[in-house]
């Protein structure tokens, strides 16, 4: 990868400490052509002197945020042009969403590696060029306006199209989930270009989606298969009406430029459709492909704008991806990899809910490792951790998809299983249980073998009307398993109704 700077860049000002100053990714930078210009935030300046040959700010996060939010909202309040990016220790995923909201293009978790924080560099001084690029065109245009009467309807149309880019890289801006920036492309794109036809498809995560004016679902299914083909790919399943498709393979897509095979692909209408390659830097992410009436050719200025709606696409998805990592990463446990205590509570809702309601089953399993303190004590915390992964991937690789597997504290986990019954669960369960007992887990002086006890609990039980039920009841057949012996699989067998309470009830019915 290059990491020669944007052509006319005269200074970098880098905003921190003088311990963030004197780091030395500054300094390898600088062999590559940067030059920084460090201040403290004391002494920070945006005024148009100080900043005239500025093209980018790294800003140093501190410990108040609401430091780094004024700063931001000063930037916006000038209209300023700079490629503001972020740096400092982690933070939430709805502050690093306000960040980015507020103008900044990147947050860097910091320390970081040198490519890390060069790729975000490079990718935010590519972004500002586009950016000038469209205010400049936008001032020749208004120019134009003035200076040539007879073409004022042409400016004209041409004004509404950039102000309708303008509220189409604003809606796409505002979009943190893949669903509500496809939304808002297949919204905006027909009324800035009178589309017919749409298709986006991307690589990671594999995606495609299609949309046609009046919902003509077989030329959706038509360009989906096209743009599969062109990526080497081939349908895996095609629902009726979906405009959703996942795809198979995880092959890389090839690098794509105007001259790619890619691309070329004569259609006989080709003149009226137009794909506009969507990347982060050097790195291919997608295309998008766009076609209206065989009458209707798209001009160089059309062609022009859905390059600069590609650019603000890609990283628009770029933020989208970021953002979703961050929102995993919050319901991940950090160790295995499985769903943490916090993020079971949704699914375990979830099937209460419909259990209550609708009687469906559903059935929660509390598996815990027997003796497993002594691994630690042994062994050492990392062959424990070792363990601990290892059984996570063997519950996930065991249950189904629709299974949830998560940790809930310690070497204790649980795993939710939506439409299963006592009699389905129980054999899973026994399953699991010999898996892994029959196991031998890999440590770094050899292998360790080792039981679970594991408790089952049935969410359609008159005595559980919450999760904190649920839950209790799961841990209360473990607490059986356990002081039966261990290494076994107990029922949560319901305390039965009371004569006196069993009559009420069926008097109240």
């Amino acid at each position: 990868m290059s990491t020669q700077p944007h052509d006319g860049l005269s200074r970098i000002l880098l905003v921190g400490t003088q311990a963030f100053h004197r780091d030395m990714r500054w300094i390898q930078l600088a062999r590559h052509g940067f030059t920084f210009a460090p201040v403290t935030k004391r002494h920070r300046t945006l005024d148009t002197d100080s900043t005239a040959d500025i093209q980018a700010v790294i800003y140093q996060v501190g410990a108040r945020t609401t430091d780094t939010l004024a700063f931001l909202e000063t930037v916006a309040s000038q209209q300023s042009d700079l490629c503001i990016i972020l740096v400092g220790r982690n933070q939430k995923p709805d502050m690093v969403a306000q960040f980015l909201r507020k103008g900044a293009f990147d947050y860097v978790n910091w320390p970081c590696s040198l490519s890390r924080l060069t790729d975000s560099l490079l990718s935010g001084l590519n972004n500002r060029q586009t950016f000038l690029e469209v205010r400049n065109l936008s001032g020749d245009l208004a120019t134009a306006n003035q200076s040539l009467a007879h073409e004022r309807d042409t400016l004209k149309q041409f004004n509404q199209r950039l102000a309708g880019l303008n509220q189409l890289t604003q809606a796409l801006a505002r979009s943190l989930k893949p669903e509500d920036v496809v939304q808002a492309l297949f919204t905006g794109v027909p009324a800035l270009t009178g589309a017919e036809l749409m298709g986006l498809v991307r690589t990671n995560p594999e995606h495609v989606w299609t949309w046609s004016k009046g919902g003509n679902q077989e030329r959706e299914e038509t360009l989906k298969t096209q743009l599969l083909g062109r990526l080497g790919r081939s349908p895996q399943r095609v629902t009726s009406g979906a405009t959703t498709l996942r795809l198979v393979g995880s092959r890389p897509m090839p690098l794509m430029r105007s001259d790619d095979a890619i691309l070329a692909h004569p259609q006989p209408e080709a003149h009226a459709m137009h794909d506009i390659p969507l990347a982060i830097g050097p790195h291919a992410i997608g295309v998008l492909h766009v076609q209206r009436a065989e009458s209707q050719p798209f001009t160089e200025d059309e062609q022009q704008l859905l390059a600069t709606i590609g650019t603000s696409l890609s990283l628009t998805l770029r933020n989208a991806d970021a953002h979703q990592d961050l929102q995993d990463m919050a319901l991940r446990d950090p160790l295995t990899g499985v769903f943490n205590r916090r993020a079971l509570d949704e699914p375990l809702m979830r099937e209460l809910k419909a259990g209550l309601r609708y009687g469906a089953p559903a059935c929660l399993m509390i598996l815990d490792l027997d003796y497993f303190k002594t691994v630690n004590d042994r062994l050492g915390h990392t062959a424990g951790d070792l363990v601990l992964r290892e059984l996570a991937s063997l519950m996930t690789d065991t249950v189904r998809d629709v299974d949830t597997v998560g940790r809930y504290g310690g070497e204790e986990f649980a795993i939710i299983l939506p439409h299963t019954s006592i009699e389905q669960a129980q054999p899973l369960a026994e399953r699991l249980r010999n898996l892994i007992e029959t196991h031998a887990f890999d440590v770094e002086d050899g292998t360790v073998r080792l039981t679970a006890s594991i408790g089952i609990a049935e969410v359609c039980n008159p005595a559980i009307a919450s999760v904190e039920d649920w839950v209790n009841a799961a841990d209360t057949a473990l607490y059986d398993a356990k002081a039966q012996g261990r290494n076994r699989v107990v029922v949560h067998a319901p305390i039965p109704l009371a004569p006196i309470q069993a009559a009420t009830l069926c008097i109240a019915a």
